[in-house]
């Protein structure tokens, strides 16, 4: 057998191990449902929203359904 050869079959053998290990790691538990999101302000940059330049935070949104997204932060 050539090591070429031997180098097609290791590969693949590596490569489905590592996949296996990985997925053997504990997940992260989520949070309850009923857990409030931390306490935070940030300013609205957005220049098209109602809102520019005031500070908002999750308290701004009691009883509404609402999704965060935090496009790049430093």
């Amino acid at each position: 057998m050539t090591l070429a050869s031997w180098l097609r079959r290791l590969v693949p053998l590596v490569a489905f191990l590592a996949v296996v290990a990985a997925c053997g790691q504990d997940p992260v538990e989520p949070l309850p449902v009923d857990t409030r999101a931390p306490d935070f302000s940030l300013p609205d940059v957005n220049p098209n929203s109602a809102t520019m330049g005031e500070f908002i935070s999750p308290r701004t949104y009691l009883g509404s359904v609402s999704a965060w997204y935090f496009g790049h932060s430093t």
